[in-house]
């Protein structure tokens, strides 16, 4: 390595020094900003490099070429890297490129372009880490709005598991935040420990969070922050309030150009309406998500709003027409690769088992969502834990305590491909799990 380093000219060897810094790779505009170069510099430094086999360039489908490093090269050059005098300084370039990139991505997160700038952010996933280690260590001002930003990349990508302990890294500064990033904080807090099941720490943010609104100018802020307090009072049973605290986000977010916030709250109302027992209510709320699915190419609301249509069959007694809507929310669960909306797949699938007589497979079903959920470091959404809990009562009733703690633990220890497997294993169409 001593000797292939040795080949190269200054600029060549300070550049392979300078993209050390990088995780998981870069493009030639990152690796440009980084080195302080211009691009058509950075690009002619960068064939170089690949000519000398130290780097590869891949043509890629993004905004021009993306270059990676072997890990042993990668190793070598960063000790170089190191040593410079000039280390920090890079250091703190590629944190901030990274954060403004985060900026760029904030407004298609929340409207249309969402699924390219979706794959752009998951292929810088590594050096978008980086960067938050950076501030975290650095400069932590900045972060709660660059949360706020990459929420929806988390929670679409199954990654909040890994930015969780980002956010509690941070709490502890709260209070010597300004109100508008202190308010960014706790939503975030609360929307991740919601997610993961925390129910103590979403509960504890929440109530930090609430005080704050009345503080809050920003009416995007506000409304996704009177969003997470409906997500949360289910948690205490409080359907009712959680149906208000999100009919009053949903309301302040259909005044604004925030179409993910505003499917978001229309979902949750759809829920919240459905575990009260509103169906008139919950079919316009589904409505509006099918119209928000269909306008902006928001594949998991589709499958989203498929479930919800598919419970609402079943609990109406047209099971055929269910089962045609699950399929369908299944094959784009399944395409789009979310976890959460895979085990909402079988959790519905698990409700239209026990209406069709099939205890047992609904059992195994639910315990397969379980499992999936569990591994994922996630946990039915508060708004849905009692419907999942009626389930399980019902099917226990029926069954029995051993039968179904049998039937549910074998489908808690289900792969994705197995739980599906188990989907399309019914009278007719048998399927061995493999």
């Amino acid at each position: 390595m001593e000797w292939s380093v040795g080949l190269l000219d200054d600029g060549e060897r300070s550049l392979l020094e300078t993209v050390a810094v990088f995780t998981g790779g870069w493009t030639i505009g990152a690796a440009a900003q980084v080195a302080g170069l211009g691009e058509d510099r950075a690009l002619d430094l960068s064939e170089a490099l690949a000519r000398h086999s130290l780097v590869q360039l891949d043509p890629g489908s993004g905004p021009g070429p993306r270059c990676r490093m072997l890990e042993t090269v990668r190793a070598f050059v960063a000790e170089r890297l190191a040593a410079r005098p000039d280390a920090a300084e890079i250091q703190r370039r590629h944190a901030e490129y990274y954060r403004g990139l985060a900026g760029q991505a904030d407004r298609p997160l929340r409207g249309a372009g969402q699924a390219g700038w979706l794959e752009r952010l998951e292929a810088e996933a590594g050096n978008l880490a980086a960067a938050v280690t950076w501030y975290l260590a650095c400069d932590p001002a900045p972060l709660p709005h660059l949360f706020r930003i990459l929420w929806p990349f988390w929670y679409l990508r199954d990654r909040e598991a890994e930015a969780r302990p980002w956010v509690d890294q941070l709490l502890p500064a709260a209070a010597s935040l300004d109100p508008a990033a202190r308010a960014e904080l706790e939503w975030a807090a609360t929307v991740l420990a919601t997610e993961m099941g925390d129910d103590t720490a979403a509960l504890a943010a929440r109530q930090r969070l609430a005080p704050l609104l009345a503080k809050i100018q920003d009416p995007f802020l506000h409304g996704i922050c009177q969003l997470a307090m409906g997500w949360t009072s289910p948690i205490t049973g409080d359907l009712e309030g959680a149906l208000r605290e999100v009919s009053a986000g949903l309301e302040r977010l259909r005044g604004q150009d925030e179409p993910f916030f505003t499917a978001m709250a229309a979902y949750t109302a759809a829920l919240g309406e459905t575990a009260l027992g509103r169906l008139d209510g919950a079919l316009q709320h589904l409505h509006v998500m099918r119209e928000l699915a269909d306008r902006f190419g928001y594949a998991w609301l589709t499958a989203s709003s498929r479930v919800q249509l598919g419970t609402l069959a079943i609990v109406q007694g047209r099971l055929d027409q269910a089962r045609e809507l699950l399929d369908e929310a299944l094959e784009v669960s399944l395409a789009i690769r979310i976890i959460r909306n895979v085990t909402l797949c079988l959790t519905a699938f698990a409700q239209l088992a026990f209406a069709e007589g099939d205890p047992d497979r609904a059992a195994l079903l639910a315990g397969a969502a379980e499992g999936l959920r569990s591994r994922a470091g996630l946990r039915t959404w508060p708004v849905l834990r009692r419907s999942e809990a009626d389930l399980v009562t019902q099917a226990r009733q029926a069954l029995g305590a051993d039968r179904f703690g049998q039937a549910f633990t074998a489908g808690s220890a289900l792969s994705q491909q197995q739980a599906v497997a188990a989907i399309r294993d019914r009278p007719g169409n048998r399927t061995p799990l493999s």
